[in-house]
């Protein structure tokens, strides 16, 4: 699963689409559905809440002072820090032993990660009501094809005229993307390949070690498919140069990174791409980069086959995110978007089985069976079922279309439809006429006779 615009792109748990055999979880994109009622109210409350936006940004909020300097200041000296590796100078704003105790964590964790860029910067020039809205905005190198935001809320204080920070917290809900691993774990593990990071809890540190070479190898067969295939895309957008991966086996810290509060559980999720915004983006939608959160606990990473289960969801996802980049779809209401979720998810499972035709079919057919319903290119309103099988078929129905045109067309037909479906989701018949030679019934029609020749029972 994925979050892209879809609230996120997710593998089905254990990354397996069909029902899985005793205690594997299908592959999942989280979706949150919204009534037409809510979508008004919610319309209504973004509107209020902009107007609010408005007036607290142009109207003059009594503060220690309105002389930006000090404040532009404090995020330079804190960027320098960072870069230098000078702890006691990042630590210097901070206030209160608790908080520096915290921060020194943070700190700690934030210099093993490699860094192309990573600065601190004020959203407005002066804190309002005491709170200063601040971007964390970074570029992990060879991960993110551009500069993405974490987003905090510093508490401001003033000691001697000097702003320092005297709290730290999310700047908004889930839309903030925060927090990140280096903001909840108090030591931070990493593991550094090519075009990979990553990284765990340091309790979770024999995990990580154990699984940064499979998931190595699964970042080196997605990245090689795709420069293969080199497709062309929109100019001003880069597909995903590689990933950053965060294995947790705690549900409820899982569902709460990238995510303030925290998610909803979805159960059926075994990991999820989260799309980051590019920073300073003049695009209404662009994502710079993705972060992959993966669940360990699941029973993917203790079977016997854990490194095929593994290598299946670090493929599933990573090719989530080499495409993040391309979307350009805002999806309000997810199901009512024109992205094709078949699309989304059905390259994903391709990816994940691509060179294992005999396991994508064995996946299919234990998808599909005792499955009772008319077989066709599954919906986007209702493809992530919150029940396991229908969702499992949704999964591998889709991961089986996009195979079969791979197979009928080859992939560079395939890897054209793909960008040129994210880059454009409303021309969709004509995307699949240009790759497959035939209107979307008729593509519709041979597969599903491809798919009756696989699974017969189903014909």
């Amino acid at each position: 699963m994925t979050e892209m615009s879809f609230p996120n792109q997710s593998t089905p748990s254990p990354n397996q689409p069909p029902v899985p055999p005793a205690g594997k979880p299908p592959r999942t994109t989280r979706k949150i559905v919204f009534s037409v009622l809510g979508v008004l109210v919610a319309l209504v409350v973004i509107f209020a809440g902009l107007v609010t936006c408005r007036m607290v940004t142009h109207t003059a909020v009594p503060s220690a002072t309105t002389d930006p300097t000090p404040y532009t200041r404090l995020t330079k000296e804190m960027t320098d820090a960072l870069a230098a590796k000078d702890e006691a100078a990042f630590l210097k704003p901070f206030k209160g032993d608790e908080l520096r105790e915290k921060q020194s964590k943070v700190f700690r964790n934030l210099v093993r990660i490699p860094w192309q860029e990573a600065r601190w910067e004020q959203q407005l020039v002066v804190p309002q009501n005491g709170s200063l809205q601040v971007n964390f905005v970074h570029q992990v190198r060879g991960v993110d094809a551009k500069p993405v935001a974490e987003e905090y809320n510093w508490r401001i204080g003033h000691e001697n005229g000097v702003p320092v920070i005297t709290e730290v917290g999310s700047a908004s809900d889930s839309s903030a993307y925060y927090p990140a691993p280096w903001d909840l774990y108090d030591d931070l593990a990493v593991e550094n390949r090519d075009h990979l990071v990553v990284v765990a809890d340091k309790g979770q540190s024999a995990e990580l070690e154990r699984d940064a070479d499979v998931l190595a190898q699964a970042a080196k067969d997605d990245l090689d498919a795709w420069h293969r295939v080199a497709p062309s895309v929109p100019s001003g957008r880069q597909p995903g140069p590689g990933f950053f991966v965060v294995l947790e086996k705690n549900r409820d810290v899982y569902n709460k990174l990238y995510a303030g509060d925290g998610r909803a559980n979805d159960q059926l999720e075994a990991g999820v791409n989260i799309g980051m915004p590019a920073d300073g983006s003049t695009s209404a939608h662009e994502f710079g980069g993705s972060r992959i959160v993966i669940d360990t606990s699941l029973s993917a990473f203790t079977s016997a086959n854990w490194q095929e289960d593994v290598s299946e969801i670090g493929r599933h996802e990573m090719a989530h995110a080499i495409l993040a980049p391309l979307e350009t779809e805002q999806v309000l209401v997810a199901g009512m978007q024109k992205t094709q979720t078949w699309v989304v998810e059905g390259f994903a499972e391709y990816m994940a089985f691509r060179g294992k035709d005999n396991l994508a079919q064995a996946n299919l057919k234990a998808a599909l069976h005792a499955y009772q319903y008319q077989i066709q290119i599954p919906g986007s309103h209702d493809f992530y079922s919150s029940r396991a099988q229908n969702r499992s078929v949704n999964y591998a129905l889709a991961g089986s279309a996009i195979g079969y045109l791979a197979r009928k067309n080859g992939e560079d037909k395939l890897f054209a439809f793909v960008v040129a479906h994210y880059s454009d989701p409303g021309q969709y018949d004509q995307e699949i006429m240009s790759a497959t030679g035939r209107t979307k019934e008729q593509f519709q029609a041979d597969w599903v006779s491809y798919v009756g020749s696989i699974v017969p029972e189903v014909r």
